[in-house]
């Protein structure tokens, strides 16, 4: 058995192509005998995206990938189904299933393989000819046609989770965004705030309850690496506005899957948080950095502490959050920003959100807290928003940790969050330090 690879960050994928009208498979021969496709993508990369470029780039051939398999044994694979004609096709075999070499696959990843011809597999986005049916509706919801198969671009794929793009014939383009688990919760917040706040969003077109998918147009570019002070004003003055109109609706988002980040949620959890990090830091191996020790600890939860109380005493009202406002997630078309992937959508402190945005390049954050002291001055006093600006460096990497944390459900946390958590943690406790928040700490 032959297993993918990982090597200099890339990653090998064993790869199944199969076409949907004859149900066949395609294969290459390699010295007389018949061998699987390969294909190598930076394990950097958006998996389904960086696969359907290589495949093409290696042999030609549009596909679309349906569901990745071998996680069992921790190689790797891919069924995918063809999208080019199969009459074009060229240097390449195509099998029945009754012809395919078993051997090359185990008994599981086989399994997979006959549940995808034979479709009886469950999941919609991982059957054989479903992107028919989406660009049927597509069309059908838009009245406009799709330029062309070739024009489709996807972003991710496996089990209930889907992300595509589609050009139309006019030039106009729309998404298709499908969750699952743990991220069903999207669809509702999404179709509400839709609802809601239209101007915020990208508009929707249409949603499909049984595929927890809605398609939405294409409303911008995702902002820049370093956004300039401009941008950033304006995504900021947008983003305070929206928060501003959601205080109504705090109790709505929470029952449709929005986090609870709210001071009072912050406050309880900081010690389990800190056992957490405790733990963490006793598994650290790398030397580069050191761990934060047992009192490091604590002196950080207690600076967390006061911080989270005197934010709490400041009055500022709960708000719709974005806990991951990142470059990918505020898209502009040059005069109105709209905020996508809502996965992580929240109740909580709106200068949350503020700090996120000013990340987003540091060297403007007077430029996004002058737009919010724009919006927010007309509800709270100028005091209390200074404060705010104070304490919301330290609070909202805190509010960020606490908000990626399934691991404090009682789920088992990997390596790789460990390590992200000591990270963020290490960031914590220098912004501890901050004498602009030990100022705000003692008045």
């Amino acid at each position: 058995m032959i297993q993918a690879l990982e090597v200099s960050n890339a990653l090998v994928y064993r790869t199944i192509i199969v076409d949907g009208a004859s149900r066949t498979i395609l294969m290459r021969e390699e010295n007389g005998d018949l061998a699987l496709l390969f294909v190598s993508i930076s394990s950097e990369a958006r998996s389904a995206e960086q696969l359907c470029k290589a495949i093409y780039a290696a042999w030609g051939i549009r596909v679309l990938i349906l569901n990745f398999f071998s996680v069992c044994d921790a190689s790797l694979g891919v069924i995918a189904e063809l999208l080019t004609p199969m009459e074009s096709i060229r240097g390449l075999r195509s099998l029945p299933l009754d012809q395919f070499p078993t051997s090359l696959l185990h008994e599981s990843d086989l399994a997979a393989l006959v549940e995808t011809i034979r479709g009886t597999v469950s999941c919609p986005f991982s059957r054989l000819g479903w992107i028919d049916q989406l660009i049927a509706w597509l069309e059908r919801e838009t009245d406009k046609r799709l330029s062309s198969k070739g024009c489709i671009r996807q972003f991710n794929a496996g089990g209930p989770f889907a992300l595509l793009r589609f050009e139309m014939k006019d030039g106009q383009a729309y998404w298709l965004k499908a969750t699952g688990e743990p991220n069903s919760h999207e669809f509702a917040i999404t179709a509400y705030l839709s609802h809601h706040f239209p101007d915020a969003l990208p508009r929707l077109i249409a949603v499909r309850e049984d595929w927890n998918a809605w398609l939405a147009e294409d409303m911008g570019a995702c902002l820049p690496d370093q956004p300039g002070a401009e941008l950033l004003a304006r995504a900021a003055k947008q983003f305070a506005s929206l928060q501003l109109k959601t205080i109504a609706h705090i109790d709505s988002l929470l029952a449709r899957g929005a986090t609870n980040l709210r001071l009072s949620q912050l406050i309880k959890s900081i010690d389990p948080i800190m056992d957490f990090l405790a733990v963490a830091m006793a598994r650290q191996r790398s030397t580069k950095v050191a761990p934060l020790d047992s009192g490091q600890l604590r002196e950080l939860a207690t600076v967390l502490c006061d911080s989270c109380e005197r934010m709490q005493s400041l009055g500022v009202p709960d708000t719709l959050i974005h806990n991951d406002l990142s470059h990918g997630n505020v898209l502009d078309n040059g005069n109105h920003c709209v905020f996508t992937d809502w996965s992580e959508a929240a109740v909580g402190n709106p200068f949350l959100s503020c700090e996120r945005l000013c990340q987003l390049n540091s060297t403007h954050r007077e430029s996004v807290q002058t737009m919010y002291r724009g919006v927010w001055s007309q509800f709270v006093h100028a005091t209390v928003i200074d404060n705010a600006f104070a304490l919301m460096p330290l609070v909202a990497i805190y509010a960020y940790l606490f908000g990626r944390g399934n691991w404090m459900r009682g789920n088992v946390c990997d390596s790789r969050f460990e390590s992200y958590a000591r990270s963020l943690a290490r960031h914590m406790y220098r912004e501890a330090k901050n004498p602009l928040l030990l100022e705000a700490l003692c008045h």
